[in-house]
């Protein structure tokens, strides 16, 4: 491969990408399901463009990611699984919450010099919300048995998990302790599709959900003292500053001996390794006013800093990384 081939490879990324994106955006993919459609009848349904949905139809074709037989357009058995509406998967949600992201992406130059990211959509507005939890969960359901297989819950009585989304880990941890005190800790806005996504099992139907804004307010006092709180995927949202403040109103809920395990996408010391974790804090970049990925370190002197004591990390697949912390017993 040449210099040059490597840059086209990298700059036309994006074509592929947004056909994909914009396609999941318009719900074209549920008028396809089954027996498909001309696009005359999709142009009806969704009163778009003849002549843009079929170019945009053409090009899904041409990645082989749907088919077309004369007229008729369908989706390939092997992708309709994860492309429908009510997927269990929720991958659909992944991809329009992604088209979010892209549209953030686009204005990238402008941000690196100094504009602000716009204000968060997906903790306000309840189509995105709704989106991002969901995408959330197509993320983490397939790593729940993995990271919970890493968690010591022998002794444990009270779990919470703080900024926990959709639950998938709660469950997980239900099933395993049938006797322990689970709660799910986030926003209203994000605990009212949590509260339908758990319905749907025995172990999520044992979750109590606890509303807590863990930036901006104190610790709801219906919260017990913790055997173990999760902290998944939520410090790279947020400044340094915001989250030792963060961490000491933790340090104050957990029990004598309790662990905090901080589940995240860590970069390396020179914060160029793992490429994904590098990649990832211009996401952040895009997407937020202050966060970024951070090192194990820095998120260990957080904890330090009000009390915790540090315990050994460990990777659980390339993109996540296990920080461990306890708080001393008294």
């Amino acid at each position: 491969m040449t210099q040059t081939t490597r840059l086209d490879d990298i700059s036309n990324g994006f074509q592929a990408a947004k056909i994909l994106l914009a396609a999941a955006e318009l719900r074209l993919f549920d008028l396809l399901h089954g027996a498909g459609a001309p696009v005359e009848e999709i142009a009806h349904k969704t009163g778009g463009s003849r002549r843009g949905l079929r170019i945009l139809l053409d090009a899904l074709v041409a990645l082989q990611l749907i088919s077309r037989d004369g007229d008729l357009y369908r989706n390939r058995p092997e992708y309709e699984p994860e492309l429908l509406e009510d997927s269990p998967g929720h991958y659909l949600a992944m991809l329009r919450h992604r088209n979010r992201m892209f549209r953030r992406w686009a204005r990238l130059e402008e941000i690196v010099m100094g504009g602000e990211a716009p204000a968060g959509e997906v903790l306000a507005e309840r189509g995105a919300n709704r989106d991002f939890i969901r995408a959330m969960y197509a993320a983490s359901h397939r790593r729940a048995v993995t990271l919970v297989d890493r968690l010591d819950l022998e002794p444990v009585r009270t779990v919470a998990d703080l900024g926990g989304g959709p639950g998938v880990y709660l469950q997980e941890i239900a099933r395993r302790r049938p006797q322990a005190e689970l709660f799910l800790v986030d926003l209203p806005i994000t605990l009212e599709v949590a509260r339908e996504l758990l319905s749907r099992s025995e172990a999520g139907r044992r979750i109590r959900a606890v509303a807590w804004d863990l930036y901006a307010a104190p610790a709801p006092e219906e919260l017990p003292p913790l055997d173990l709180a999760l902290l998944s995927n939520v410090v790279h949202g947020e400044s340094p500053e915001g989250n030792r403040r963060l961490f000491a109103k933790l340090f104050d809920r957990m029990a004598p001996g309790g662990r905090l395990v901080v589940a995240e996408n860590v970069v390396d010391e020179g914060r160029t390794s793992p490429p994904g974790a590098a990649l990832f804090a211009v996401n952040m970049l895009a997407m937020t006013s202050a966060g970024r990925t951070y090192t194990e370190e820095e998120i260990l002197d957080w904890g330090r800093a009000v009390g915790f004591g540090a315990e050994p990390g460990e990777s659980i697949d390339e993109r996540t990384r296990l920080v461990r912390l306890r708080r001393p017993v008294e």
